[in-house]
């Protein structure tokens, strides 16, 4: 075990086996099935493998990061802004809400081609917002939903982003353009993606490659997303460019019942960054079994030790777990509880 490294495994609760709680070393308790590097190797958090100005891997599940770069720094975020601007829309408005278009909802360069009194249901201007990145369509949508204010609706990005914990965002538009005081995070961005995922109607739009929306005026929403129908699993997210920005993309993608969600800000090439990162979790995340059953524990703790700190297992997925510890003074601990003779995980 290298300087220092330790898994610790604790007792919380014995099921009736007859015999006391014993001694356990790491060694014993995981043993060859299951190795201490792995262990240790999931308490690190690699680089990534990209040239993106910052980025992160996430565990679309849990919002562990499984890997980052500049994770936290608050850069602009051109139209992966947009995300927002949906979310809050839902918050705000029924689907089945009548966006009306008007002269202050009119923005160059991405549009759909609205025309002033042109008006549509939320749930098809959601698929102009994302698919293509209407600026006219967030604009439109920020001012009916915001009851005329765009900065109404804006005010509502920021509490919302304040509510998700988004510590490193701050909106002055609901369109990604280019302002002092607009910034998001790699990680924040992450995160509402995550957010966005877990809405049935923002999920099915963002996976959608191309929308038609019907009637005498007909739309043709096409999903900017370069990796739509070309990457296995892929169902999401939502491009982004301005100068200041440069491309930016937030890609997720799912398999096996395995979310993944890869974001990269200021990137060379964000189909090729993208699908990287997903490649590199997807190939570093194969699942492997570990065999408690000779514990004969009902309750286990799991945590690894690193440079004398406790820090929680970012890559694991346990799908028997009931119940997370919180946040202990010396680190972070996590307790599961076993209702069977194994507990699955995933490794990297």
């Amino acid at each position: 075990m290298s300087n220092g490294a330790a898994v610790c495994l604790a007792c919380l609760t014995l099921a009736c086996t007859g015999f006391g709680p014993p001694t356990l070393g790491s060694v014993d308790v995981f043993g060859p099935r299951f190795g201490i590097e792995a262990l240790t190797e999931l308490a690190k958090t690699p680089d990534l493998p990209v040239e993106a100005r910052a980025g992160v891997l996430m565990d679309g599940e849990t919002g562990h990061a499984l890997a980052a770069a500049n994770a936290d720094a608050r850069l602009a975020q051109a139209s992966l802004t947009k995300m927002m601007t949906a979310l809050v829309a839902l918050d705000h408005a029924d689907v089945s809400t009548v966006i009306r278009a008007t002269e202050q909802s009119m923005s160059e360069p991405s549009v759909i081609g609205l025309e002033p009194g042109d008006a549509l249901p939320l749930e098809e201007m959601l698929y102009g917002l994302l698919l293509p990145s209407g600026n006219d369509a967030a604009l439109a949508i920020a001012e009916t939903v915001g009851g005329g204010s765009i900065t109404q609706f804006v005010g509502w990005m920021n509490d919302r982003a304040m509510a998700m914990g988004l510590r490193n965002t701050h909106f002055t538009n609901p369109t990604g353009l280019d302002a002092d005081g607009h910034y998001s995070s790699a990680r924040d961005l992450a995160e509402t993606a995550r957010a966005l995922l877990k809405n049935p109607t923002l999920a099915r739009v963002v996976s959608t490659p191309r929308y038609v929306v019907p009637g005498p005026t007909r739309y043709l929403f096409v999903n900017g997303n370069p990796l739509i129908g070309l990457y296995d699993g892929l169902d999401g997210v939502k491009t982004g460019f301005t100068d200041n920005a440069g491309r930016t993309f937030v890609a997720s993608a799912s398999r096996d019942g395995k979310g993944l969600i890869a974001v990269v800000l200021d990137s060379p090439d964000i189909r090729a960054e993208g699908q990287a990162l997903l490649d590199f979790g997807f190939s570093r995340m194969a699942p492997s079994v570990l065999d408690v059953s000779h514990l004969g524990f009902a309750r286990v703790g799991v945590a690894v030790r690193s440079n004398g700190q406790l820090v929680r297992l970012g890559g694991w997925e346990l799908p028997f777990l009931r119940g997370f510890s919180g946040k202990a003074a010396n680190g972070v601990r996590v307790s599961a509880t076993l209702e069977g003779q194994t507990l699955s995980s995933w490794t990297r």
